[in-house]
């Protein structure tokens, strides 16, 4: 009795289990094409983005899709404009792999479709839903703010005002402009994306003016650079006051303080110094016409960062000077060690990392150079990054990389230098 209760639980058991087996292969074939008259809600698998009529951007895109469960995943096929492209094998766990297209600059401007074929272990196989009418565009992103903007005064009554940038599409400059402290700013002139510095004339000898720079493109306008003036100080009244300080360690604990004294009304200078550019406090008291200073021995510390300001006062005003800032180093900078490059073919990438071997390194200068063209600057990126990923790069193209630190004040050696080669 116990055995026949037995067989007909087993058999019980075998019909389940065809019957899941039967449910979860009926949406599939041998030929994925057998199954492009299924609806969405019976397809196996199911692209989820891009959708019909969607607009990417050139570089790698993601293919996102779904698969319903349960599967057992073979490979996934991928096809632009019913022409296959690649396949995707499963994770190591079996788990469906994430689909990323590099589309190029071939794609740029085209209309395209796609779709993928889903294969299991069991040699069955669907066709996604079709995604059509994709139209890839250049990607331009929004311009970075420009950096490292200079003035220079010349004794014709004319200036220059000089900025960098790393943007990769900047289609042209606007250079604005501010005369006196309480004035309003307003543009002075838009330039085109080539330029790097610009000349402003008729400048009166009495008068500060201020000047500010931002990159503009299709896709947007870039933060403000920051601000220079023709004095390179804020004044607060009849006072001119000192310009041009600067701030440059000559020992272990010694900094050279120099500047260019505007007046001939002061009385006496002040020499404020701080740590956090906060709060300041008095270091030395300086008779009248001084333009240098030497501060040493007076509470420096190796490792510390300094901002100097000096303060003119006449009868019945004061202004200060612009702020220079200094951080006291021991010896050199040291370079960045052990860059390696991998190129990813599936993804469209070179990915670059390294090891940060001085801890006063504030940032990473990035260069590159292609096939036997020299080295160009390629991006800055902060000290906390010791990884940068390179999309913009083209096929069967060597790349050579190298990579120097930086901190404010010195640069180091380059690290050591690797090549990668795009070719498939």
């Amino acid at each position: 009795m116990g055995s026949r209760i037995k067989t007909e639980v087993i058999k019980s058991i075998v019909i389940i289990l065809l019957l899941i087996s039967i449910q979860s292969c009926a949406d599939l074939s041998t030929s994925p094409e057998q199954n492009s008259d299924l609806t969405n809600a019976d397809l196996k698998i199911k692209i989820t983005s891009p959708v019909n009529n969607a607009q990417l951007l050139e570089g790698s895109n993601e293919i996102i899709y779904t698969i319903a469960e349960p599967y057992s995943l073979k490979f996934i096929e991928l096809y632009i404009n019913d022409t296959f492209n690649r396949n995707y094998p499963p994770n190591q766990d079996g788990t469906a792999p994430q689909i990323f297209f590099n589309f190029d600059s071939t794609y740029v401007g085209k209309v395209i479709s796609l779709y993928l074929v889903y294969y299991d272990n069991n040699n069955t196989s669907q066709k996604s839903n079709l995604i059509t009418n994709v139209s890839v565009k250049i990607n331009i992103p929004i311009p970075y703010k420009p950096y490292n903007i200079t003035l220079i005064n010349f004794n014709d009554g004319s200036c220059n005002i000089g900025w960098k940038d790393s943007s990769k599409y900047v289609e042209k400059y606007q250079v604005w402009k501010k005369i006196g402290i309480t004035g309003d700013y307003f543009l002075l002139n838009e330039l085109s994306g080539n330029t790097n510095n610009v000349n402003d004339y008729n400048l009166g000898p009495n008068i500060v003016y201020f000047y500010k720079v931002r990159g503009v493109n299709s896709s947007g306008i870039s933060a403000f650079s920051d601000e220079v003036n023709t004095a390179g100080i804020y004044t607060s009244g009849n006072l001119y006051p000192p310009s041009d300080l600067s701030a440059i360690q000559t020992s272990p604990i010694s900094v050279q303080l120099k500047w260019k004294d505007n007046s001939d009304n002061e009385n006496y200078f002040v020499v404020e110094r701080s740590t956090d550019n906060i709060k300041f406090i008095n270091i030395a008291l300086l008779s009248r016409n001084t333009i240098s200073y030497q501060d040493s021995a007076s509470g420096l510390l190796t490792g510390g960062s300094y901002y100097y300001r000096i303060k003119a006062y006449s009868n019945s005003d004061s202004a200060f000077s612009n702020i220079a800032m200094v951080k006291i180093l021991s010896g050199i900078l040291q370079p960045p060690i052990n860059l390696t490059a991998a190129y990813n073919k599936d993804i469209g990438v070179i990915e670059l990392r390294w090891d940060n071997s001085d801890n006063n390194t504030v940032y990473f200068d990035i260069e590159r150079k292609i096939d036997d063209n020299n080295f160009q600057f390629l991006r800055r990126i902060d000290a906390s990054n010791t990884l940068f990923l390179d999309f913009d790069i083209l096929k069967d193209k060597n790349y050579k990389y190298r990579v120097r630190s930086y901190d404010l004040n010195r640069y180091s050696e380059y690290s050591n230098e690797v090549t990668v080669s795009t070719f498939n």
